[in-house]
């Protein structure tokens, strides 16, 4: 960024801002790295390994026998996994998930990473905002760049 044209109190203005900025964004990217850390270690220690036995009727998460009658689990609407009932997380009328599914929905939220992937989805092959206002504007028949009269 050329900031030659500006004064000296702009300039001084402009680059406080971009510094502010680029500590914002280390805060963010190291929440972010926390958050998906959290994640790793929660999918880790609920996983079932192969290195050791568990019976079919197990809670996938915290391996708690499960009974046949009474508590005897549920499959979560994310992993199909049986879970127990205290490894179920409840997300109102979307239904329930496992602990690792609820907290994977909860990195995929509070990162952003659900609005890349929603706009990879809806446009395939863009990148950049000029190719996407481009494409919807030919979607919609509408000028993009205006005509000079």
């Amino acid at each position: 960024m050329d900031l030659n044209l500006l004064q000296a109190l702009e300039r001084k203005c402009v680059l406080e801002v971009l510094h502010r900025d680029k500590q914002l964004r280390i805060i963010e990217e190291d929440r972010i790295r926390r958050m998906k850390y959290e994640l790793q270690e929660l999918r880790r220690r609920g996983a079932k390994s192969l290195d050791r036995q568990y019976g079919e009727r197990t809670c996938a998460r915290c391996q708690r026998p499960l009974g046949k009658f009474w508590n005897s689990g549920a499959i979560c609407h994310g992993c199909s996994h049986r879970i127990c009932s205290k490894c179920c997380v409840g997300m109102g009328a979307v239904g329930w998930k496992c602990t690792v599914c609820h907290a994977y929905r909860e990195v995929k939220i509070k990162s952003g990473e659900w609005f890349l992937e929603e706009k990879a989805k809806r446009f395939p092959g863009t990148t950049g905002l000029f190719k996407v206002l481009k494409l919807h504007a030919c979607m919609h028949r509408f000028c993009l760049i205006c005509p000079h009269y």
